[in-house]
């Protein structure tokens, strides 16, 4: 019989070190003998040691893990290794590589490692050690290195100048006679006195010890100490030269290392620190020639502790991953086999009864440890081998377990002063269960909530306070409950791994031969329990653990009260907006879309419609009803019924997530400390995660309702999807509401379709015979007739208020579209404010609704067919074209449009009636097409008559002929008298021609087009044209040979010959000009004002060489002359005007006697002025 006792190969109860502490030394010698070398760790060693017995370029190491994957045990093991001491007649070195049985170069390099290398290893954990300084302290790390060093050497490493102090007392080999003469004088050791070294009695004794050993005077020596503490400095190269110190001392071949426990969590994100680190190492390799190594372990790799920190600059980093370039990263993927191989391994007894066990129960093994499909898969066993070496646990247990504790390291639920999952070993926790376990029965397994009882230990006391209180409150009547709370507390953290009632009944099963109905029942009632009394609480399927905190805002937030009407809403909200979305539905028919009513029992949300849906809830108080449903809905044509599967959680979830809402807007405007604000925002976002799963499951709920309409349950839909089934089922709805909607058939009745009515006519909307009214058509026309029988006014809003219900239910432009096609008909007519409309204005009605109630809409006048043939004849004779329509009205409406597009081109013409006088005849013509033109169409057609014959006569009389000259060679004649008349007005006043009356006469003609006008007023212009060329000609003869006279006179003139060239050409250059401009000069006027200005300009160059004669030279010898007086000319036209008589003209012999005396008068005051009088 298998028992606790011969089931494994060595006693579970023996005393195991599972805490791995740098300090520790007392089980040495069983920390090596039963270490386990895994294939990870040998692959690691490997390396190691191929670096460590070759110098190469590094001295530093990094062993990196996390809980679980033996990195301190590890370091701890190396130091022990590469010391090889002696313990219990191993030497430890040795012990240790016999261990190596399947990788001979790995234990060849650790036996010439021994053989080759001595060392000493100086171990620690940093942590400890740092209570000397700082994390803040820049040299926190040398500040340790220094302690420990000390220390090793029996110094007093914790006051750095005491142990300086030492250190100089052994290099004056003056340390041991110290020691001796301090006992005598103080009467105690002085290892045990140094740490008191501030006491007087003992600095009197150090003054005394070192008098005597250096034969000195005491008083040199008083407060040595002191001395010391304010000249101590430390470097990191003064602690290097230090190291090669000790080195050196021991010889050849001799190495100090440095193994170094948690420097991750010491350095901590402080990036000078791990500098340091780096900086230190470095020069220990430099200094002591690659003699002293750095050996540290961290949780996290080197990467990840100093990667990402952007003030590591990227030359930095590879200092220091060079620097420690022996990398040594364990995972946890061995820790079962060093379990396995520790604790587990089964004595040879036990391993054919698990092997059978196993066989037996392999399918029943994989039938209970099958997990849900959400969240992480854990593996089963691989074999009966793989059962054998772990029994009683479970495979999934290794790994969760310690993803569940690295989980909660995170969370801080540890004691101690890291919170470090270090500080409790998969080991420890793995034995402290098999030695609480019943292992009498074989079928026995551990369940995961025994788990919980090897870490409880450790946890702060407020991270498992639910738990306690639970034991003390449930442990009684529900001890399951109890135990589902702590596997959600360990699995808590572990967001990977899902708290389904399926994976917590996982979790929990502890024995083979388990009853699984039973057992999952109790599972479901222990959360059940828990959730009420708000020890956990559940998001969508997943149960999660509460803290005190968490479960204090869970009992808040529901004991925030929230009115029915607000889960009402919500359900509204959650079932229209998220799962139904649309706001009409759509008849997939014709494509029309409906609005319709939401409501939730009963209550509505948003306006009433013709169409009304109502979701029920079990909240409704008629819910188990059935006359309720039947009846309200047969009791109203237009009612759909949702009535929602009785689901009490759907209700509860609802009202906590407003509950959670409420709680959480409220707690924003209140203080609380920095842990319940987490709490909060995570409330925050898991409520969002609520709503998600909320509208999830309101779409399942729809797709599962039972509907009624019209009295009767329908099941028309047989979707599942909410959504689908709600619209599908809407179709009956639409159907049994609008019976009339099925006249429409499938025609697209939509803006589109509208326009090309308009625009072109298309009467066949319906597929039928486009001659014949469709019944839609017809309908309309029928409502138009009652009304207008019963003296009722019918507006676009009053159709379109008429057929959009029932039994209708057209859309508006589907009404329109009717409507519009029946006005292209002709059947109806449409006016507004006594207008009637065309098809452009029309159009404008049915798009701006504000025009709708004011836009009245009749059926058509009858018009008499005489009335409408004198139109269309009219319409011939007036535009000389033929009007195609047969109905009265669509003929008119051409009419009016053809009028009012000729009264355009009529007022185009008037605009140019101020240059061409006979357009004015078109005004008469021009008012009677305006005023047939605005008329309404029927106004047109009962009063042509009246207008045909003014009409006609204005045409054939007026305006043909206008257009006729306008259109022809007349008007070209027109255009250039009225450019002769214009360009030459100037030359008719010295031109006495009769063609200038005829030529003015015509151009103010009211009817130049009539009889030869045009012609004879054409020759009278070229004769005229003629008669002016000649005078023009004329006049330019005279102006040049007078012109050229001038000149010779010039030249002929006694100053022409005395001043230079230059001058001559200037004076002569004003009549060459008028002489040029008078070939391009075509106004006689010009031609003679220039004539008659050549005497004036002649005297003006007279004056102009006499100012620019030059002055003759002085002789300097000869007396100056009688200047010589200077001579001015000036013309006898100038001279008469000077001539001043009181009478303005000459009457008789004694006037002219008086004129010729004053003349003499003034010819002779200008000779005696030196003028000379020009007479031409």
């Amino acid at each position: 019989m298998i028992t606790p006792v011969n089931l494994f190969r060595k006693d579970v109860n023996r005393k195991i070190d599972t805490v791995i502490k740098a300090d520790d030394q007392a089980n040495i010698f069983q920390e090596v003998d039963e270490y386990v070398v895994t294939r990870e760790i040998s692959n690691k060693l490997a390396d190691f040691f191929e670096d460590y017995n070759e110098k190469g370029i590094t001295n530093g190491v990094w062993i990196s893990g996390f809980f679980g994957s033996g990195k301190s045990h590890l370091l701890k093991i190396l130091s022990y290794v590469l010391e090889n001491k002696k313990y219990n007649g191993y030497h430890l070195g040795e012990l240790f590589a016999e261990k190596i049985t399947d990788d001979i170069k790995l234990k060849g390099d650790i036996q010439s490692s021994l053989r080759k290398i001595n060392s000493e290893s100086i171990l620690f954990n940093i942590d400890q050690q740092a209570q000397i300084t700082t994390k803040s302290d820049e040299n926190a790390i040398l500040k340790v290195f220094y302690k420990v060093f000390y220390d090793h050497q029996g110094f007093y490493g914790f006051q750095p100048h005491v142990a300086a102090f030492e250190e100089s007392l052994v290099r004056d080999s003056k340390y041991e006679a110290f020691k001796q003469e301090f006992e005598k004088v103080y009467g105690q050791p002085w290892t045990e006195a140094r740490k008191d070294y501030i006491k007087p009695q003992i600095n009197d004794a150090i003054a005394q010890s070192c008098a005597v050993v250096y034969s000195a005077d005491p008083e040199q020596y008083k407060n040595y100490l002191f001395k010391w503490q304010s000249q101590h400095k430390q470097s990191i190269e003064d602690f290097a030269m230090k190291v090669s110190d000790y080195i050196n001392a021991r010889g050849k071949n001799f190495r100090l290392n440095f193994f170094v426990d948690e420097v991750g969590q010491f350095i901590a994100e402080r990036t000078k620190l791990m500098l340091n680190l780096q900086t230190l190492a470095e020069t220990l390799y430099t200094k002591c020639n690659g003699n002293s190594w750095v050996m540290v372990t961290s949780q996290e790799d080197l990467e990840n502790l100093v990667g990402d920190d952007s003030k590591v600059q990227s030359d930095d980093f590879s200092k220091i991953q060079g620097r420690f370039k022996v990398r040594m990263p364990l995972t946890s993927s061995s820790v079962d086999e060093v379990i396995e191989k520790r604790l587990l391994e089964k004595s040879d007894d036990s391993v054919p009864v698990l092997t059978r066990l196993f066989k037996s129960e392999e399918e029943n093994i994989r039938t209970l440890i099958s997990f849900s499909n959400s969240g992480i898969q854990f593996r089963g066993y691989k074999d009966e081998h793989d059962f054998v070496n772990k029994y009683p646990f479970l495979p999934y247990q290794f790994d969760l377990f310690q993803q569940c504790i690295k989980s909660l390291s995170r969370h801080n639920v540890f004691q101690g002063q890291h919170q470090s999952v270090g500080e409790r070993s998969m080991l420890g926790v793995f034995q402290h269960i098999l030695k609480e376990m019943d292992l009498t029965n074989t079928h026995s397994l551990v369940s995961f909530d025994q788990m919980f009882e090897g870490i409880a230990g450790t946890l702060r006391t407020e991270a498992q306070n639910a738990i306690l209180v639970a034991n003390n409150n449930l442990s009684a009547s529900n001890p399951m409950a109890v135990r589902v709370l702590k596997v959600l507390f360990m699995i808590k953290y572990y967001e990977s791994f899902k708290g389904t009632a399926r994976n917590i009944s996982v979790l929990l099963i502890d024995r083979l031969n388990i009853n699984l109905t039973i057992h999952n029942r109790a599972v479901e009632e222990a959360l059940s329990l828990l959730e009420q009394q708000s020890y956990i609480q559940v998001k969508g399927d997943v149960y999660e653990y509460l803290t005190d905190d968490e479960k204090d805002v869970e009992v808040e937030i529901k004991n925030m009260p929230i009115d029915n009407n607000l889960i009402t809403q919500m359900i509204s909200e959650l079932a229209y907006d998220g799962v139904i979305r649309d706001n009409k539905i759509r008849n997939e028919s014709n494509r029309q879309e409906f609005e319709y009513t939401r409501k939730v029992d009963g209550v509505l949300f948003g306006r009433e419609k013709e169409l009304k849906i109502d979701i029920i809830t079990p909240n409704n108080d008629s819910y188990d009803h059935e006359a309720y449903y039947g009846g309200s809905t047969m009791a109203d044509g237009t009612l759909m019924m949702v009535k929602l599967p009785p689901e009490k959680r759907f209700i509860y979830e609802v009202r906590l997530y407003l509950q959670t809402e409420k709680y959480i807007k409220q707690a924003q405007s209140t203080a609380v400390k920095d842990s319940v604000t987490r709490i909060i925002y995570e409330k925050g976002r898991q409520n969002g995660l609520r709503k998600k799963q909320l509208q999830s499951t309101t779409n399942d709920l729809l797709g599962s309702a039972v509907i009624y309409m019209n009295g009767v349950i329908n099941r028309t839909s047989t979707s599942r999807d909410g959504r689908t089934r709600i619209l599908e089922t809407a179709q009956d709805l639409i159907q049994l509401a609008y019976p009339k909607l099925r006249l429409l058939g499938s025609a697209t009745l939509d803006e589109a379709q509208l326009r090309t009515i308009m625009a072109k006519g298309e009467l066949s909307l319906f597929n039928g015979d486009p001659d014949l009214l469709s019944a839609p058509e017809q309908e309309l026309l029928n409502l138009l007739e009652r009304r207008k029988v019963q003296h009722d006014r019918t507006s676009l809003s009053d159709l379109r208020d008429h057929f959009s219900k029932k039994p209708y239910g057209w859309s508006t432009m589907a009404i329109w579209c009717i409507t519009a096609q029946l006005f292209k008909r002709g059947k109806l007519e449409a006016k507004n404010a006594d207008n009637y409309l065309d098809d452009k204005s029309m159009m404008d009605a049915f798009d701006n609704n504000r025009t709708w109630l004011s836009t009245l809409i009749n059926p058509q006048i009858e018009f008499r067919p005489e009335d409408i043939r004198c139109l269309k004849v009219v319409y011939h004779e007036t535009f000389n074209e033929t009007n195609p329509h047969t109905e009265g009205k669509d003929a008119a409406m051409l009419f009016r449009d053809k009028a009012l597009a000729e009264l355009k081109g009529i007022r185009q013409l008037l605009v140019e009636a101020d240059r061409y006088p006979f357009l004015k005849a078109l005004v008469p013509l021009a008012d009677l097409l305006h005023k047939l033109g605005v008329m309404n169409y029927a106004e047109l057609i009962q009063n042509i008559r009246k207008h045909e014959d003014e009409l006609l006569d204005l045409k054939e009389q007026v305006y043909d002929p206008i257009l006729q000259f306008w259109n022809g060679e007349q008007k070209k004649i027109f255009d250039r008298i009225l450019e002769f008349r214009n360009e030459n007005r100037a030359n008719f006043e010295h031109v006495d021609a009769p063609e200038r009356a005829l030529l003015a006469e015509i151009a103010q003609s009211a009817a130049p087009y009539k009889g030869s006008a045009m012609q004879d007023a054409k020759v009278a212009m070229d004769q005229l044209a003629g008669k002016i060329a000649d005078k023009i000609r004329e006049e330019k003869f005279a102006l040049t040979e007078e012109a050229n006279r001038k000149i010779e006179q010039l030249k002929l003139s006694y100053i022409f010959k005395e001043v230079p060239q230059h001058i001559r050409a200037n004076a002569i250059r004003p009549f060459e000009e008028i002489i040029a401009k008078a070939g391009r000069q075509p106004y006689i006027g010009n031609l003679k004002s220039d004539r008659n200005s050549l005497s004036e300009l002649y005297t003006r160059q007279l004056n102009y060489m006499v100012d620019n004669k030059p002055t003759p030279p002085t002789l300097p010898d000869v007396e100056d002359p009688l200047p010589r007086p200077t001579i001015r000319f000036t013309s006898i036209a100038r001279v008469e005007k000077e001539v001043r008589l009181n009478k303005t003209q000459l009457e008789n012999m004694e006037d002219v006697e008086t004129y010729i005396s004053k003349l003499r008068e003034a010819i002779e005051q200008k000779i005696k002025e030196n003028y000379r009088i020009t007479l031409n």
